[in-house]
């Protein structure tokens, strides 16, 4: 029996305001959106993504790629979370999107048309 302990598999939530006034920075804020996909990140809400990792070694070369891509301008924040943690988040309004329900703590995922 395959056992997956939700306590020490890690989801980083990343959290970022960019300025879109300009159209360079309007390129940038989406250069960064589109690189922060090809990185497996999806979209909790505008600006909040989160991405499953499975130990902490992953988490360190994540950081390293996600400073070469980094805007000048702007903030981006991280933080990591037990899968634990992000399994027991509440909804207060809404409801979870299909990449919440999907991604959980599967080890391989296939997002499909609807």
């Amino acid at each position: 029996m395959n056992y997956i302990n939700y306590y020490k598999q890690m989801r980083l939530i990343l959290i970022y305001d960019l300025p879109v006034v300009e159209e360079e920075e309007r390129k940038i804020y989406q250069r960064f959106n589109r690189d922060l996909k090809k990185f497996g990140f999806s979209m909790l809400q505008f600006s909040v993504y989160s991405k499953v990792l499975q130990n902490d070694t992953s988490y360190k070369q994540l950081i390293i790629r996600l400073n070469r891509i980094i805007p000048k301008v702007g903030s981006v924040i991280i933080f990591k979370i037990t899968e634990k943690q992000f399994q027991d988040m509440q909804y207060l309004t809404g409801a979870k999107n299909r990449y919440e329900s999907i991604v959980g703590g599967r080890e391989l995922v296939i997002f499909g048309g609807d």
